[in-house]
């Protein structure tokens, strides 16, 4: 009883830890390909929001309305960059007028919120990779304990269900819920995260949150796979490690 206890809570720990990895994996693809910006542009409208709160810019950056889809594209892009290199060069993105004038787009506070972003960035980054350190030793258990009989996993129905519940809090609770709460958590109290549309260019760029809630989706989406090819390279005796390794 004690042993099959102790082997589902290392089972828990190897999932939870190779989820982490996943999304982290997933996390590094998206950045690779701005996060599919360029497609999510259109469906959820970005032009439109740009074109009507440009103009209300309360730091008389109102010529951004006059831009186009490539610049916008181009602009996500440079703060991707940036802030997946610590927050450098996020006071130099600037955009171009009708004029050929070159703008800076951010703002100090948003300079500050976007260089939070970058440090949280940073450490769980640096989580991820010893998070990767203890997932190569669930593999090195695992792959040397699969084919003893007395290794025992929770049932699918255990594992569904678990999914399932995720899946039901976060709908719950509600994506933007969550998404401010964590950043009243994460961010310093001093620090503005929160801005309006009407002062904040970087806001109207995004469409925040609802540009988030899309991103979300992908790299769980992307992740998931990953996921499952590793829950079967150190769960699966047929495709288990030190078999492979063997033949």
């Amino acid at each position: 009883m004690f042993n099959h206890i102790t082997q589902l809570v290392l089972w828990l720990f190897c999932c939870i830890s190779l989820c982490i990895f996943t999304i982290g994996i997933s996390w590094k693809i998206n950045t690779f390909f701005n996060f599919g910006y360029a497609q999510i542009y259109p469906v959820i409208a970005i032009d439109k929001t740009i074109k009507k709160y440009a103009p209300l810019n309360s730091y008389d950056k109102k010529d951004f309305a006059d831009t186009g889809t490539l610049q916008h594209i181009s602009l996500f892009e440079d703060i991707v960059i940036s802030i997946s290199h610590s927050g450098r060069g996020l006071a130099e993105i600037t955009y171009k007028n009708k004029k050929n004038e070159e703008r800076l787009l951010l703002t100090k506070a948003e300079i500050v919120h976007l260089k939070d972003v970058s440090i949280l960035v940073d450490n769980l980054g640096m989580i991820w990779l010893i998070n990767n350190i203890l997932l190569l030793f669930f593999i090195y258990y695992f792959s040397i304990n699969n084919n003893k009989k007395s290794l025992r996993k929770p049932k699918k129905w255990l594992v569904l269900m678990m999914a399932l519940l995720l899946i039901l809090g976060f709908s719950l609770l509600g994506f933007t819920r969550i998404f401010y709460y964590l950043h009243t958590v994460v961010f310093p109290d001093n620090h503005q995260w929160f801005f309006y549309y009407e002062e904040s260019l970087m806001s109207t760029l995004m469409k925040a949150p609802d540009i988030f809630v899309v991103i979300a989706s992908l790299i769980v989406l992307l992740a998931l796979p990953v996921y499952i090819l590793g829950y079967n390279v150190i769960f699966s005796k047929k495709y288990n490690l030190i078999n492979l390794i063997k033949s």
